[in-house]
């Protein structure tokens, strides 16, 4: 197992996993399902098979489990500072796991509302 306290390159890759993880999941969550939304319900109506809400629904599921494991190692930085796991002299790593859980929460909510949202449509409308 990887020691947080012994590996820094490691910590600075999770703190930026943490910070930038769910904001990037939900902007996917945006583009990929609009994309995919435009190419099923437009002319050619191109589905891949699969129908609009079971697409949106594995959508969400992928970007929500990418949201909470940064979510997850904000909150391991957050403990591992606190329990005198990691050297932060300054409060750096502290501060911003505190901003990662934060960010975390606010984006996981937009993330299941966006789902709320799309799978509550009734699908393609013409």
């Amino acid at each position: 197992m990887v020691s947080l306290a012994s590996t820094p390159r490691v910590v600075s890759l999770l703190q930026a996993y943490a910070i930038l993880g769910p904001p990037v999941a939900w902007t996917v969550q945006l583009v990929v399902g609009y994309g995919y939304t435009e190419a099923a319900c437009g002319a050619g109506g191109v589905s891949g098979g699969i129908g609009l809400h079971a697409w949106e629904a594995i959508l969400a599921a992928a970007v929500a489990a990418v949201a909470c494991s940064a979510w997850a190692g904000a909150i391991a930085l957050h403990i591992a500072t606190g329990r005198g796991q990691i050297p932060d002299p300054l409060g750096r790593v502290r501060f911003l796991s505190t901003l990662g859980i934060v960010i975390g929460l606010i984006f996981l909510t937009l993330i299941a509302f966006t789902a709320a949202g799309t799978l509550a449509i009734d699908g393609c409308r013409t």
